[in-house]
């Protein structure tokens, strides 16, 4: 059994590579200008090793990406098969820039990602922020009785917060919040100025947070975030969930691609998806606007996120809105089913051409 942690307590640290002067650089410097403890590992199966006879828990792991026998990535995978380090930080520090390690290595796990040579105070950096997440994500790991095992459900499920960003661990290719920004951040310029972000936000996520639990909120935020993947079909994009029903994406440009042919293959795969289907409330998704990440720097990058979240924020209401005017329209008079029927697909018609007359870029290619 691992040992339980204090808020507070000094960082302890696995750094894994097969190279012995990296792993003495850090030795001297994380003792130097750091209080935190450093264990050193030359290879990914012993590391390996580290972990199943530690006492004492770590709280972050900085991993080398090529390795002999077995590579930081496929180590990262393995660490988060342990419960006990499903959400703790993973810093890939290593001399792979391109583009497919560092999608590999996000997939896998990876919190942030370090490109060698570094600076030191670049690094403590990033593991000053890995220290800040560590009593946030931690998950209590030695609770025996179930009374215990409860309670700790019990705070767990609690903290869930409808606003805030959540990690989901069992989708490919979505990822932590802090994470996909630390992913975009790695990108190259060329990589980051040829992709593009758009957000998906699902009407009615209140009401689906406030009805069921916050285990089977998760459940359904994985089930919508399976099929996003499925319909993206893109082995480069990339996604998280930032909170309040939005979902960012994040994907190359591609030609053909398109905003709304995309949200009604993903409304129609919600339909017929029976895990979506909580007690009457319909789950339906709305897509945002695409925007390019044509920019060089952090905050430029950042704000595009934020520019893709608010815009599938005022779409998805627009539609809430024109929905809300025609339903109160259908409800003036009785009519017969058949009517009822004629009326409705009516009404979609009209619904679909308000949302293109206050968008009149939704029928055309996002990615021409």
């Amino acid at each position: 059994m691992l040992g339980s942690r204090t808020k507070g307590q000094k960082m302890r640290i696995l750094a894994v590579d097969d190279d012995e002067n990296i792993r003495d650089l850090l030795s001297e410097a994380v003792s130097a200008r750091t209080s935190h403890t450093l264990v050193t590992a030359p290879s990914g199966p012993e590391a390996v090793r580290i972990l199943a006879k530690s006492k004492t828990p770590f709280d972050c792991f900085l991993l080398d990406i090529q390795m002999p026998i077995m590579d930081g990535i496929t180590l990262a995978s393995k660490i988060r098969k342990i419960k006990a380090y499903a959400r703790t930080p993973i810093i890939m520090l290593t001399a792979m820039s391109q583009k497919k390690y560092i999608d590999a290595a996000f997939s896998a796990g990876a919190t942030d990602y370090v490109t060698k040579p570094f600076d030191f105070l670049e690094l403590f950096s990033r593991i000053s922020v890995a220290g800040k997440l560590v009593h946030e994500q931690q998950r209590v790991t030695d609770s025996s009785s179930e009374m215990s095992t409860l309670k700790r459900d019990l705070i767990y499920n609690t903290a869930l917060s409808l606003n805030e960003p959540v990690e989901i661990t069992d989708v490919t290719q979505v990822i932590g919040y802090v994470a996909f920004e630390n992913y975009i951040m790695q990108l190259s310029r060329g990589k980051l100025l040829r992709s593009s972000v758009f957000a998906v936000k699902l009407s009615g996520v209140e009401k689906v947070f406030n009805h069921v639990n916050s285990i089977a909120f998760r459940h359904m935020l994985s089930d919508v975030s399976g099929e996003i993947m499925s319909v993206l079909a893109d082995n480069d994009a990339m996604a998280t969930y930032r909170g309040n029903g939005v979902f960012l994406c994040l994907m190359p440009r591609r030609n053909g691609f398109s905003n709304q042919k995309f949200e009604v293959e993903l409304n129609s795969r919600l339909e017929f998806s029976p895990p979506l289907h909580i007690e009457g409330i319909r789950i339906r998704a709305c897509a945002g606007e695409t925007y390019s990440m044509r920019t060089l720097t952090r905050a430029g990058a950042l704000f595009s996120l934020q520019k893709a979240g608010a815009s599938v924020e005022l779409r998805e209401k627009a539609q809430s809105d024109v929905l809300s005017v025609l339903r109160k329209g259908m409800r003036v008079h009785r009519r017969s089913g058949f009517q009822n029927e004629m009326e409705r697909r009516a009404y979609e018609v009209l619904l679909q051409d308000a949302i293109r007359e206050e968008d009149p870029a939704e029928n055309a290619p996002i990615f021409g």
